[in-house]
């Protein structure tokens, strides 16, 4: 159970979460600076405690260290102790507020009970507008709960492996679903459900579905996520009544390695039960797997993205060649007869329709970069598309002849799986026949 942090009406700011830990452990990990510094603040942020002392009239003394490389000093003064039940501070630098965490045993579970009070009403949502308190709230109990599984695990793992794809690619193919859902889980598997919601507290739900159509489902929660750099989740498999066979706590950071991406995993099994046990001979074994089609998915990927680069040779001189990729009436006669105006000057724009079986394409062209002689390059999207490209066209004069290097990127924004006619392969196959043909055959009048 979790709730989202509350505004209330007054002056307070306050979060509950029945958390998967018995209350001695959740009070440890509270009162421990040796624990606290692990867990504290919001996501991205480490601490360097000097000093807390957790008695009435102890200091909270410590430094919190941004992931935009921002040091923010933080002292508090302990009001009330009831061990195991009760915490009471007083924020003493700004922003001033007084916060009460209340600890209640629910069983071999702690109900956890956290309100930030201020002086007024208006300090409240300045400080909630100013630093994000709200959001910040939510991130700390929930790397609070990620690291009471990780020190009450069971069961280790840790993997570390390298992928040919850059940082921000793989870690896409981590939080959004439609990537997840075509590699998570060992060979031969398939996830006919597969959700999951990559912000802190989003839940997680899979079906994997074994070669022999067993379906084995699980569910999780995201905890921490930090863009590009890491993510910390929770997994479960479930039994038939849907209750937990074994929790897993995933931690996993992502860092550049000569263009090239290092994933590290750390995973930590706790309350591991009877029937689950057996699910974890093959852990190791399963993660490898799965890294294995992460791999050949962001491959794929990353040659269905990779940019359409074609290179000729022409028996013309360079002067000739860029006449005629830029002179609107030669480009009318060997490029597009449709054009209405084109100018090879930076910020030039201009539209025209090309009607082709039986379908209306409005391209938008504008000239983002011009070395005259030398380079003009243009964005180039459709009306009513999504997604936008670049058209590079670079010349290097060879004696009497010219080499044309034509380069098109970003076609795959162009969403070829909804809209085939934009693909990668009708591409190639026109800018082979413009090159090869049309404006070789223009040149050689």
């Amino acid at each position: 159970m979790v709730t989202d942090t509350v505004l209330s009406p007054g002056k307070e700011l306050t979060i509950a979460r029945v958390l998967n830990a018995p209350i001695e452990l959740v009070w440890k990990v509270w009162t421990d600076p040796d624990h606290i510094k692990n867990w504290w603040g919001p996501n991205g942020f480490t601490n360097t405690i000097s000093e807390m002392g957790v008695k009435p009239g102890g200091i909270w003394e410590f430094i919190m260290h941004g992931p935009d490389g921002k040091d923010y000093k933080n002292k508090s003064i302990f009001k009330e102790i009831i061990k195991h039940k009760l915490i009471v501070y007083e924020h003493v630098s700004g922003p001033k507020f007084q916060t009460t965490v209340k600890f209640t045993a629910q069983g071999k579970k702690t109900l956890l009970e956290w309100e930030m009070l201020f002086e007024t009403a208006e300090e409240r949502d300045r400080t909630v507008k100013t630093f994000k308190a709200d959001v910040g709230l939510k991130q700390n109990i929930f790397k609070l709960e990620g690291y009471l599984r990780s020190v009450s695990s069971e069961k280790e793992m840790t993997l570390t492996r390298v992928v040919s794809a850059p940082r921000e690619m793989v870690f896409k193919a981590w939080t959004d679903p439609g990537q997840l859902q075509k590699w998570w889980g060992p060979k031969g598997f398939t996830n006919p459900v597969c959700k999951a919601d990559a912000i802190p507290g989003g839940e997680i739900l899979i079906h994997m579905q074994a070669p022999d159509k067993t379906i084995y489902p699980m569910d999780g929660e995201f905890h921490e996520i930090v863009e590009f750099d890491k993510l910390v989740f929770t997994t479960a498999a479930l039994d038939k009544n849907g209750d937990h066979l074994f929790e897993i706590l995933n931690t996993v950071t992502f860092s550049d390695e000569n263009c090239k991406t290092k994933i590290h995993l750390h995973a930590a099994v706790s309350n591991i039960t009877e029937e689950g046990t057996p699910y974890l001979d093959g852990w190791n074994k399963g993660w490898n797997q799965s890294i294995d089609r992460l791999s050949g998915l962001l491959d794929k990927t990353t040659e269905e993205n990779a940019a359409v680069v074609l290179e000729r040779i022409f028996n013309s001189p360079a002067e000739k060649v860029w006449k005629a990729i830029t002179d609107i009436h030669q480009m009318k006669q060997w490029y597009f007869p449709q054009l209405e105006a084109f100018q090879p000057e930076k910020g030039f724009e201009t539209k025209f329709n090309v009607h082709h079986e039986g379908k209306d394409y409005m391209h938008i062209w504008k000239i983002t970069d011009v070395v005259p002689g030398k380079k003009i390059s243009l964005e180039w999207k459709y009306a009513g598309y999504p997604g936008s490209s670049l058209v590079s066209f670079e010349l290097f004069p060879e004696g009497n002849k010219t080499r044309l290097v034509l380069t098109h990127e970003g076609i795959e924004t162009f969403m070829p799986g909804k809209y085939p006619e934009l693909g990668k392969k009708n591409f190639i196959e026109g800018w082979i026949a413009f090159m090869d043909k049309e404006l070789k055959e223009f040149l050689e009048k």
